[in-house]
């Protein structure tokens, strides 16, 4: 079996996908493309590097606080600096021409308000473009445009995996379901995941099929202590569901 993935954003939710990753090793399915907003840009070049889920897993768990929240991130409130630096760390120097499969980065264009899905140029600056989430994390300037959160346009960038052999995946990290916020902060948060998720539904109709890690719905954006929960949560989804989802990716639509 063989599919592309696309991967939503969602910050520390997206360790949900890892166990989606998980459990897809499991069942043998190769992957053929991937793509990616925000945190699941991430995700998304992490995998096209060959990467198995329990080295992603082992790389976020090594991300702390101080690399997520460096100050001086103006106009934003931090700076992915450290993120970047973590991330050269890990991959080194390279280019998508290097990458084991197709990659996708959804970035948002500050300058011009367009969605761009980037596969060439420097995918780690790329990566951290896409995860430059406006007011918390300052925008980025890639050669002379800025960008910002890819999740501001599409959160779940399917559209660049429809030229590929391979019907598309869409994980969802982002579910609505939960307890109304009862301070600012968890305002602010509220507001973020109305916003990053308006924009998704286009793109799941254009996916083969979709799947909505329900579990994460409690866990804010940067729940560092509940990792292993969230990674728990995209296992049990996928595994609970397969079996309509393979109807829906092998059976359902000719490609």
């Amino acid at each position: 079996m063989e599919l592309s993935l696309c991967f939503s954003g969602g910050a520390l939710r997206a360790a949900a996908q890892i166990g989606v990753l998980r459990f897809l090793e499991e069942q043998g399915v190769r992957v053929r493309a991937v793509s990616g907003s925000s945190a699941g840009s991430v995700m998304a070049l992490l995998s096209a590097a060959g990467w198995e889920s329990r080295q992603i897993e082992a790389f976020l768990r090594s991300i702390r606080r101080r690399d997520l929240f460096r100050l001086g991130g103006k106009p934003g409130l931090f700076s992915l600096d450290g993120v970047e630096e973590r991330l050269r760390e890990a991959l080194g120097t390279l280019d998508y021409a290097e990458l084991s499969i197709p990659c996708f980065t959804c970035v948002t264009g500050l300058d011009r308000a367009q969605t761009r899905y980037l596969s060439t140029g420097d995918p780690i600056a790329n990566v951290v473009a896409s995860s430059a989430l406006i007011p918390i994390f300052g925008p980025r300037k890639i050669g002379e445009e800025w960008y910002i959160d890819g999740g501001f346009s599409d959160n779940l960038p399917v559209k660049p995996l429809l030229d590929f052999d391979a019907p598309v995946l869409a994980i969802n990290v982002n579910p609505l379901e939960g307890e109304p916020p009862g301070n600012f902060r968890s305002l602010l948060m509220r507001s973020l995941m109305i916003m990053l998720n308006s924009n998704i539904r286009p793109s799941r109709e254009l996916a083969h099929a979709y799947l909505e890690v329900k579990g994460v719905a409690g866990m804010g954006l940067f729940d560092f202590d509940r990792i292993d929960e969230a990674i728990d949560a995209g296992y049990r989804e996928i595994e609970s569901t397969w079996d309509d989802l393979k109807q829906s990716l092998f059976t359902s639509r000719v490609l």
